[in-house]
């Protein structure tokens, strides 16, 4: 890895080249590198300056376009391999509670909900008494299929309106799950139809809260399935402890992906 000294040089001199010929080409140096005899005075002055001044914008388009390019497919390098970094820990975190309820496998989906933060909220939680908050879904490539929960969302509060386990978390600031979605999407938690259509197709869900320094929940993290779950007493603790590392880890290591 280059240390940022090396860094700043290489940038410095690919700035300075092409600023140099910009100088060259719009300034009188040719006129008094000649007077000085630094030069011969048969060069064609305003030939010179012509040169420079095209192959300064040559340099200037050739050397930020070089940069961009390489700037991109580096990132798209280190996207894609987080990427597959990420999966593969989601895997060892899946292989781990599969183990832990005695299943061989289990097919779960880690998403990631944050506070909805508009202009429009603020402006409404600002004329408003009461306060107005939604956790909107962050569907992360290699920790989730994203299916049909594109654009899925919870209000958390006001207390009294909280939708589905994400606002069941955010009220009692701890882990809860519930693994029988099936009937209780229907009669409990308070959702829309929407969020039924959007959620209708899960037997199983387990939401962990994450917080910041001033101890307030910045995101919520859910393990969803498709697949029957069942959390017994002699499974419960191991289940939790899994989860409960593994967000904390995760939160801590890549807070990128829980930024709102």
């Amino acid at each position: 890895m280059k240390s940022t000294k090396n860094i700043i040089i290489k940038d410095v001199i690919f700035s300075l080249i092409p600023a140099l010929c910009n100088v060259l080409g719009s300034t009188n140096i040719i006129d008094w590198a000649k007077g000085r005899q630094y030069i011969g005075a048969n060069v064609n002055d305003e030939y010179v300056k012509t040169v420079f001044t095209v192959l300064g914008i040559f340099l200037t388009f050739a050397l930020l376009t070089a940069n961009l390019i390489i700037v991109e497919t580096r990132e798209n390098i280190h996207r894609k391999q987080a990427t597959e970094l990420m999966k593969y820990t989601k895997e060892i975190m899946v292989a781990a509670l599969a183990k832990s309820l005695g299943k061989e496998y289990c097919d779960i989906n880690i998403r990631i909900f944050v506070p909805q933060k508009t202009i429009w909220t603020k402006l409404k939680n600002v004329f408003k008494k009461k306060k107005d908050l939604y956790f909107c879904i962050k569907n992360i490539d290699g920790l989730a299929e994203v299916g049909v929960t594109n654009n899925l969302k919870f209000r958390v509060l006001p207390e009294s309106e909280k939708e589905g386990l994400v606002g069941e978390c955010f009220s009692l600031r701890k882990m809860v799950y519930d693994d029988n979605l099936v009937v209780s999407n229907e009669t409990d938690y308070n959702l829309s139809e929407y969020q039924k259509n959007k959620t209708n197709d899960l037997k199983f869900i387990i939401v962990c809260p994450t917080f910041s320094e001033d101890g307030t929940i910045d995101s919520i993290v859910a393990f969803d399935s498709k697949n029957e779950i069942k959390v017994t007493n002699e499974n419960q603790e191991a289940l939790s402890n899994l989860i409960l590392n593994y967000t904390q880890q995760l939160h801590e290591k890549v807070s990128e992906l829980f930024k709102a």
